[in-house]
């Protein structure tokens, strides 16, 4: 009985956390106190290509590459730039990400040279960038929901430090990120309730085993040894098991689930969202 209450007290915890709002950071800058090796590996120093068409998912962020086929998505060491100096917003950063080109966009989306990501209700965007010129006035950083724009900034004839914010107030979707020409990101930032499918909770970092969901399948990948991963409703019922000790995936009906990953390394929990 204590085990079946707490199975179901343990889940309506984690939901109530995801109700209040939540933070997501892509950090390419590698600042001063930036130290972690798993955003490290992520976004190393190195040139990054998304061919044309394709979509890379890094980090819960999804990449889709040039006309080119092999430009975007280059991080590079920039001789480094600080937002806010001073503040307790300081910022520093050493690399940046670099569009290398325009996304030609068109009502509002854009047809390669873009990144996006996905929310499931109100969130904040704020952006670290430069422009890639300080000369040319003709470029603009936009940000949109597919629909709409939230936000753009129009270069002023400098690569100085900059930051755009928008606020995105839908019921969910996808946040797109894109230019007309040549702007470089350091970071950005997503705050709200809807940028809780972009975490997870009760991460171990001992861990190498990673348990995510991407539309309407569950990919358990990174598996290292035996690994036994139980996914729970919201409600505390056990839905399904799995117990494996290779990589794999399966369709999941929608909806928002708990899994408990079990390893010979650790134990962890993450939040999954499939739709």
């Amino acid at each position: 009985m204590k085990t079946k209450l707490l199975l179901f007290i343990l889940p309506m915890l984690l939901l109530a956390a995801t109700l209040q709002a939540q933070t997501k950071v892509w950090d390419f800058g590698g600042d001063a106190t930036y130290t972690s090796p798993e955003q490290i590996a992520l976004w190393p120093v190195a040139t990054f290509n998304a061919a044309e068409g394709v979509t890379v998912e890094k980090d819960n962020l999804f990449l889709v590459g040039d006309s080119s086929g092999d430009k975007f998505g280059e991080i590079e060491n920039a001789g480094g730039a600080t937002w806010d100096a001073g503040t307790d917003d300081e910022y520093t950063a050493i690399n940046r990400f670099k569009f290398n080109g325009g996304s030609n966009p068109t009502d509002f989306l854009p047809s390669y040279s873009y990144m996006y990501f996905p929310v499931t209700g109100p969130v904040d965007v704020k952006i670290w960038f430069r422009s890639g010129s300080s000369s040319d006035t003709e470029r603009i950083l936009y940000i949109s929901d597919g629909t709409t724009l939230l936000n753009s900034f129009q270069a002023v004839g400098n690569g100085d430090p900059e930051t755009i914010t928008a606020s995105y107030t839908g019921t969910g979707g996808n946040i797109y990120i894109y230019d007309s020409n040549s702007f470089n990101l350091y970071k950005i930032e997503v705050t709200g309730v809807g940028a809780d499918v972009l975490g997870i909770e009760d991460v171990d970092t001992a861990m190498s085993t990673s348990v995510k969901s991407v539309n309407d399948r569950i990919y358990i990948s990174n598996v290292t040894s035996n690994t036994e991963v139980s996914i729970y409703s919201i409600t505390g019922t056990l839905v399904k098991t799995v117990n494996t000790n290779t990589d794999l995936d399966f369709s999941f009906n929608s909806g928002l689930y708990f899994a408990r990953i079990t390893t010979s390394e650790a134990e962890s929990s993450v939040k999954l969202l499939v739709q």
